[in-house]
This record gives structure tokens, C-alpha cells and sequence, in this order.
């Protein structure tokens, strides 16, 4: 069992959020603060500090509903059942949906109240989730604050080992088609992951004024290096879902095939070396002095090609798949230049040529 720093957070956020509401004498034992803590904990600063503003003025919200109708209509579990959907209503149309939950919880605690003072208790409710969403936020910013730079690169690092290791097996004729079809399916979960860290690395990065223009030029970085990686993804996906029409070509093109793609999966690893400060940043130069071996392998795609519909060897599908696997290679090789150029670029900006990845940790969750 394995307790993450979220967890950590979470539990500790909800402590005290109900100490800090028991303080101030909120009545119940600050349970409704703890839930608030609860609700506001979020995976990124930026997210939590958007999120501090939606949820107050969507409890705001949920308190003024549940007042103006149990003094206008009263309080039955069918007004109740009308003022929820009222208060959906309400925040759909000021694009609060992602904090509807709590403000629910604020409106049923109140309208099911027996106060008898219902403006003062419908107060001391909606300031009490302030207490758990305040409270929330500031332990989500200066307790263990999250590095998501750091999670995310280890993340890519690890995947793209794993497709690069799929990829020379495939050329190799050492793969079992079901079981890549099961390792494809992990491959874009991690894809997926790569993108929601991305996004909170992001967030991050809006919530942090300083450095704003490093903080860009790091999210250009990651973003590259995501997208190579999706295009290493592709270049194995087309090498599974044509692997017949790959190892049906002439020995001599598969091995040209295979020695470029070597070459590009070399720079890759390096690349991502780069980064990390193990690889020096003018290092990875071959792209540019192997030009003439990308022409060579275009041409030989391209006759390839032009034989299969002459001759009509292949169907149509199956021609197509030479097609596919060349442009998949090209824009692999097209990402992996640009990667490098942007990795050696921000390397070599004041600040950052010796900000580097700490040691390769476990990102496996």
C-alpha cells in the first residue's frame, strides 16, 4: 500500500479544516468544513487556486437558493428535490459545473436545518465551507507543493524505453500479435497520463508569475517531447497493424528500415539523455549528416510502392500499409529533429543548463 502525497494532503486538509472550525465554534465538529477540505483538494496549484474562487461563489450560490426557498415556499423533500436541480441550473449556466457537489451539500445542510434563525445558520453553513476550501488550498500550495515537471518526464522516459524496446522487437519478427495488442492498450494509457500531467504541469506553471518566460519555454520542451513519443507510438502501431506487408519486403529494404529507425531510436534516448543533463546539450548531431540515408529510404519506399500497384501483388490495404509506414517514419524523424533542436535551445538558456531530472524513481502508480 502505497500513500501518496494527494492522500497525504487530502487527510491532513480535512484535520484541520474541522480543528480550525471547531475553533471558531462552527456547530457539528467542523464535519462540514472537513468535507469542504475534502471536495477543494486538487492535483495542481493552479487548479487549486482556480478552483478556490469557483467554490466559493458556487456555496455562495447554494446558500442564497436554500434560503430564498424555504422563506418563500417552505421545506419539503420535494422543494428540496426542485431547488437542487435549481442550483444545477444555475451553475451550468455560470460554467461552475465542476463544483456543483459541494454547493449541494451546503444547500441540503441548510434547508434541512431546524434552526430557527435561518438567515444567521445559512451563514455560519457557508462560511464553514469557506474554512475546508480555504484551508484545502493553502495545504495544497505550501505542503509538499507538487513537481509534475519531474513525474511527467519520468513518465515519457519510461514509456518511450518501452515502445522503443516493442519497436526493435517488431522489426525483428520477435512480437506475438495478441500480446502487443495488450501492450498497445497500457501504451495509450500512458499516452493519456502523459497529457493530464502535462495539463496540471500547465496549470502549475500559470499559478507561478516567476520565471514566467522559462515556464513557457519549459511547456514548449514537454509538449515536443510528448508529441515524439506519441510519434514513436504510431511508428509501432503501423509496424503492428501491417507487420505482414513489413516482413514481406525484400531483405534488403527491411534492413535499411531497420538501420534507420535504429538510428532515430538512438537520438531519441539521447535526446531524452539531453534533458535530463547526462547527455552535454551540442551533443545528438547525426540527423542532420544522415540526410542523404532518409532520401535513400524514401526512394526505396516509394519504388516499393509504385511495384505494388503495378503489379497488384498486394491489395489495396495492404499497398496503403507502405505508404503509412514511410510517412509514420518521416514525421517520427521530423518530431525527433525539432525535439532536439528545442531540448538544445533551452539547455543552453541562462538558468537552465544545469537545471536537471533527478534519478530515474518509480512513476509506476
Amino acid at each position: 500500500m502505497k500513500l501518496g502525497a494527494r492522500t497525504f494532503k487530502t487527510g491532513l486538509a480535512v484535520a484541520l479544516a474541522m480543528i480550525v472550525a471547531q475553533y471558531f465554534g462552527f456547530e457539528g465538529g467542523g464535519v462540514i468544513a472537513g468535507i469542504a477540505a475534502i471536495y477543494s483538494t486538487q492535483p495542481s496549484l493552479g487548479r487549486s487556486y482556480t478552483n478556490l474562487k469557483s467554490r466559493i461563489m458556487a456555496n455562495t450560490i447554494g446558500g442564497l437558493v436554500a434560503v430564498f426557498v424555504v422563506m418563500t415556499l417552505g421545506y419539503n423533500i420535494y422543494l428540496l428535490g426542485i431547488s437542487v436541480m435549481l442550483l444545477i441550473a444555475i451553475l451550468n449556466a455560470l460554467k461552475l459545473e465542476d463544483v456543483i457537489g459541494l454547493s449541494i451539500v451546503t444547500l441540503i445542510v441548510i434547508m434541512v436545518g431546524t434552526d430557527d434563525n435561518l438567515m444567521l445558520s445559512a451563514t455560519y453553513r457557508v462560511l464553514e465551507t469557506f474554512v475546508g476550501v480555504i484551508i484545502a488550498f493553502l495545504v495544497n500550495t505550501f505542503v509538499a507543493p507538487p513537481r509534475y515537471d519531474e513525474r511527467l518526464y519520468h513518465t515519457v522516459d519510461y514509456a518511450t524505453t518501452e515502445f522503443l524496446i516493442w519497436i526493435r522487437a517488431g522489426l525483428r519478427k520477435n512480437t506475438e500479435y495478441s500480446i502487443m495488442n495488450n501492450d498497445l492498450k497500457w501504451a495509450r494509457t500512458q499516452l493519456k497520463k502523459m497529457d493530464n500531467l502535462y495539463q496540471y504541469l500547465t496549470e502549475s506553471g500559470l499559478f507561478n508569475k516567476q520565471n514566467k518566460y522559462q515556464n513557457k519555454k519549459m511547456l514548449v520542451v514537454y509538449r515536443k517531447m510528448i508529441q515524439t513519443t506519441r510519434s514513436a507510438f504510431h511508428v509501432l502501431e503501423v509496424l503492428h497493424d501491417y507487420e505482414n506487408v513489413f516482413y514481406q519486403f525484400p531483405v534488403e529494404m527491411r534492413i535499411m528500415i531497420r538501420e534507420r529507425l535504429e538510428t532515430l531510436m538512438s537520438g531519441h534516448e539521447q535526446i531524452m539523455l539531453k534533458f535530463s543533463g547526462r547527455v552535454p546539450a551540442n551533443q545528438v548531431n547525426f540527423f542532420e549528416a544522415n540526410k542523404d540515408q532518409r532520401h535513400d529510404l524514401m526512394d526505396v519506399f516509394f519504388q516499393r510502392a509504385q511495384e505494388e500497384s503495378d503489379f497488384g501483388k498486394y491489395s489495396s490495404s495492404e499497398s496503403y500499409g507502405i505508404i503509412h509506414l514511410m510517412s509514420a517514419i518521416l514525421a517520427y524523424e521530423d518530431d525527433l529533429v525539432h525535439f532536439n533542436k528545442l531540448v538544445r535551445s533551452y539547455k543552453a538558456t541562462p538558468g537552465n543548463k544545469s537545471k536537471n531530472i533527478n534519478n530515474i524513481e518509480d512513476i509506476i502508480h
